[in-house]
């Protein structure tokens, strides 16, 4: 009976199983996700090697989308674990400042995984939502004050890295433009920004095409940022209007 319980955990079946217990599953980029890791044991005794932690979410790559894993890092070392035994402990996390943000089609979770000699893996999720960090938050106000509002996202692969392209669409009848998209990139305080402006093409162009791309890079500093989203909003409307 004994052999037979270990060839069954060893497919996973009667196995030790973990859950990950999130104190803050409402965070911005750049807090610290805390919780308990809660470990079952099955019906044998097993060494579980160590216990891993990560953030994940999906990219769309041509027709498919890709589970991408943002961070991951071992937070339990090796130990025994006794038949029917419970374990816990805590464990905190960092997340990136540049953890995507949840939003309509984009989602990140937790993703915990033991690795466990000799037997399947055992796993858990758990979704989590992603709030910008203040700097983020500041440019968003910002678009919105000039009356853009936020219209989707989306997760893609920009230069070896994941990012989020944020799309606003514009007050309606001006700028003469059909979407402004950015991607925020953090750095020392401030952001870096890669600003795509949509402009409807007009006159014999539009016969061609229905709009025309700009993009330009635009470092917003800390001291601008700190000013608030009035003083940001007026420098946005500098370089979406130099972009026209």
């Amino acid at each position: 009976m004994g052999f037979l319980k270990k060839m069954m955990a060893a497919i996973g079946v009667g196995g030790a199983k973990v859950d990950a217990r999130v104190n803050n599953p409402s965070l911005r980029a750049g807090d610290t996700l805390t919780g308990v890791l809660a470990v079952q044991g099955g019906s044998v005794e097993q060494r579980i090697e160590r216990i891993n932690l990560g953030l994940a979410t999906r990219y769309r790559h041509d027709d498919t989308h890709v589970t991408h894993q943002l961070t991951r890092q071992a937070v339990v070392p090796a130990f025994d674990l006794r038949a029917g035994e419970t374990r816990e402990f805590p464990f905190s996390l960092p997340v990136p400042l540049d953890t995507p943000l949840s939003l309509p089609g984009t989602q990140v979770w937790l993703a915990t995984d033991a690795d466990i000699a000799g037997a399947a893996d055992p796993g858990d999720q758990d979704h989590l939502q992603i709030l910008p960090s203040r700097e983020a938050e500041t440019l968003i106000l910002a678009a919105q004050r000039l009356g853009f509002s936020l219209s989707g996202s989306e997760i893609e692969h920009h230069h070896g890295r994941i990012a989020q392209e944020l799309a606003f669409r514009p007050p309606h009848g001006q700028y003469r433009i059909a979407e402004v998209e950015m991607m925020l990139f953090h750095t020392g305080g401030g952001l870096d920004v890669i600003l795509e402006v949509d402009r409807r093409a007009t006159g014999v162009a539009s016969l061609f095409t229905s709009e025309f791309e700009q993009r330009g890079r635009w470092n917003l500093g800390a001291h601008t940022l700190a000013q608030g989203p009035d003083a940001v909003a007026r420098e946005l409307e500098a370089r979406i209007r130099a972009l026209l």
